[in-house]
C-alpha cells in the first residue's frame, strides 16, 4: 500500500514539474530607449514565494553589465526593497529571474542571472527547466563554471560553441544556427532562456513546451516573460523558437 502511495504521489508530483508548476520565471525587455525596470521588477517580486531559492537582475547601462542576485526569496530581501525605489534602474536590455532550485542547492554561486565575459563582451543568461547528463553531453571549452548550476554550465557552454564558431557580427546565418544549436542542447532536458550579449537580446522557447514563454511587442519595446505580466496583448512563443531582439525590434523569429 505504501508503495503504491509512493508512487501515484511521485507522478504527481512528476507531472506537476513537467508542467512547470515548481519551474523558475523570467522576464527581460529590450527598448528602443531606457525605460524604468522597476514597475517590471516589483511584478515579478511578488511572485517569490512561489520561487523563494534566490533572485537576481541583470542591466545594461552601456556595454557592461549590472547584476544584483541574492539566494534566497525576493519578497523578504532588503536589497529588492532598495531595487524598487533606485531611481537609477533605467535601461534599454533588463533581464530578470526568480528561482525555485532543481540543480544546485540555494547559493548565491548557483543564482541566476550568471555572467561572463567573452571577447570584450559581457554575456548574461537566465535558465527556467533541467538538463539531464549535461556535464557528459556538452563539453566545455576554456570558459568554466563556478557553481554546480546547469544554467551556468549553459552560459559556458554557449559562449565556448559561438567562439568555435567564430561569430564576430550576428546575422541571419548564425541566428540559424544558434537556434539549431538551442535545439540540440534541449534535447538533454528542459530548456527555456533568455541571454544577451549588451546589444541583442536572445529568448529560446523549449521545443517540448516545457512550462511558457511569451511576449508583448510595441513600437519602441519587447517584453517576455514566463507568464503574462500585464494587461499587453501577449503572444506564446513558438515550440522551439529563438527570438532575436535589439532595440526594441524583432530582428529574428
Amino acid at each position: 500500500m505504501v508503495n503504491i502511495q509512493f508512487k501515484i504521489y511521485l507522478f504527481i508530483f512528476c507531472a506537476l514539474f513537467n508542467f512547470g508548476i515548481f519551474a523558475c520565471e523570467l522576464l527581460a525587455f529590450s527598448a528602443k530607449e531606457n525605460i524604468d525596470a522597476r514597475p517590471w521588477f516589483s511584478t515579478l517580486r511578488a511572485r517569490g514565494n512561489k520561487h523563494p531559492d534566490g533572485w537576481g537582475i541583470a542591466f545594461y547601462t552601456d556595454k557592461s553589465a549590472t547584476v544584483f542576485k541574492e539566494a534566497g526569496n525576493a519578497v523578504e530581501s532588503k536589497l529588492a526593497d532598495f531595487l524598487e525605489k533606485y531611481p537609477l534602474l533605467n535601461t534599454k536590455l533588463f533581464i530578470a529571474h526568480i528561482r525555485k532550485a532543481s540543480v544546485g542547492g540555494q547559493a548565491h554561486q548557483n543564482t541566476h542571472p550568471f555572467l561572463r565575459e567573452m571577447d570584450g563582451k559581457e554575456y548574461v543568461l537566465a535558465h527556467n527547466g533541467t538538463l539531464i547528463n549535461f556535464r557528459e553531453k556538452l563539453p566545455l571549452g576554456r570558459i568554466k563554471p563556478l557553481g554546480a548550476n546547469d544554467s551556468e554550465f549553459l552560459l559556458c557552454y554557449l559562449l565556448g560553441q559561438i567562439e568555435k564558431k567564430a561569430i564576430k557580427k550576428w546575422d541571419k546565418k548564425s541566428f540559424e544556427w544558434l537556434n539549431n544549436e538551442l535545439q540540440e542542447i534541449n534535447d538533454t532536458g528542459k530548456l527555456n532562456c533568455i541571454f544577451s550579449d549588451g546589444e541583442l537580446l536572445f529568448a529560446y522557447y523549449d521545443k517540448n513546451n516545457y512550462n511558457s514563454l511569451y511576449f508583448s511587442m510595441s513600437d519602441s519595446n519587447v517584453i517576455i516573460a514566463t507568464k503574462t505580466l500585464t494587461n499587453n496583448k501577449w503572444e506564446k512563443f513558438k515550440k522551439g523558437q529563438l527570438m532575436v531582439i535589439k532595440n526594441g525590434k524583432i530582428l529574428f523569429y
